[in-house]
């Protein structure tokens, strides 16, 4: 220990943490029932970042499946196309 008797080790540091791989990130409560289908949004987005003008069609993603508020059985889709320029 210092002489000043405060401990050098552990706390909160500046800079310390995991860091994201998002420029910015908000916290949200989401129903339990709709986290997967959000991170299967957040990795559609992920893997179809490249897409530009160069694939006009875009990409559509795998059904995911869920259960509506109301408990109803779906399937979901997520779909990323290029802004066209006219």
């Amino acid at each position: 220990m210092t002489d000043s008797g405060k401990k050098q080790h552990g706390g909160a540091r500046p800079g310390a943490g995991r860091k994201t791989k998002y420029e910015k990130t908000v916290v949200m409560r989401v129903p339990e029932k709709y986290r997967d289908a959000i991170k299967a949004f957040i990795e559609h987005l992920d893997n179809t970042a490249y897409i530009d003008g160069h694939y006009p069609k875009g990409e559509a993603s795998e059904p995911v499946f869920l259960r509506s508020l109301e408990d109803n059985a779906q399937h979901i889709a997520f779909f990323t196309s290029p802004v066209l320029k006219k």
